[in-house]
């Protein structure tokens, strides 16, 4: 109950014109699970709070929402906001950008910092794609027809690259998923990155 309660409050917080903003970012958020317009059309702070909570769950909704005022422009917001939240997990999360590149155990790039900085390199570097699709899928990251029009791509750099420079790796929640990924399958990679 204490990210519903800290939700809400920060929801209260935000102007007509700002609430609107989160909404529509919330909206236009990619991957799943995601809020439909018909869930929060016409419906004010306490109930988008209770869909928020529906969708994303007690344990997560703070992070989500953190990220969604974020891309609002609303950072201010979104940092007292994530500082309640949990960071995802193996990810230490940071406000504001890192000006160096940092060493590995680290940890202070976020997961969506990282893929944003490395997303040429991973594209290159990155082999053996089906299980990165695999679980990109199961996470719906990727619908059936996004997994097989990438999978039908000839080699593991064209699959890369669709996946890195299309809509499918931008949020921070696929960004997190991806990073996941990489530190537990490929950290060799991801150690090398950081210390470039």
């Amino acid at each position: 109950m204490a990210a519903k309660k800290a939700l809400k409050k920060c929801l209260q917080k935000l102007s007509s014109k700002e609430f609107k903003e989160f909404t529509d970012s919330l909206l236009d958020r990619e991957g799943e699970p995601r809020v439909y317009k018909n869930q929060i059309e016409g419906k004010d702070y306490m109930e988008v709070t209770n869909v928020m909570v529906n969708v994303f769950s007690e344990k997560n909704v703070l992070s989500v929402a953190a990220e969604v005022l974020r891309d609002a422009n609303l950072e201010g917001l979104a940092d007292e906001l994530g500082a309640a939240a949990p960071p995802p997990a193996g990810v230490k999360v940071v406000a504001g950008p890192t000006s160096a590149s940092p060493a590995p155990s680290s940890g202070s790039l976020s997961a969506k910092e990282f893929v944003d900085k490395y997303r040429a390199e991973l594209a290159k570097k990155l082999t053996d794609t089906n299980p990165l699709l695999d679980l990109l899928c199961s996470k719906k990251v990727l619908n059936d027809n996004s997994y097989a029009e990438i999978k039908a791509l000839p080699t593991d750099n064209q699959r890369m690259s669709k996946l890195l420079f299309g809509s499918y790796v931008k949020s921070a929640s696929t960004c997190s998923i991806l990073f996941n990924y990489l530190k537990d399958e490929q950290p060799f990679l991801v150690e090398e990155l950081l210390e470039s």
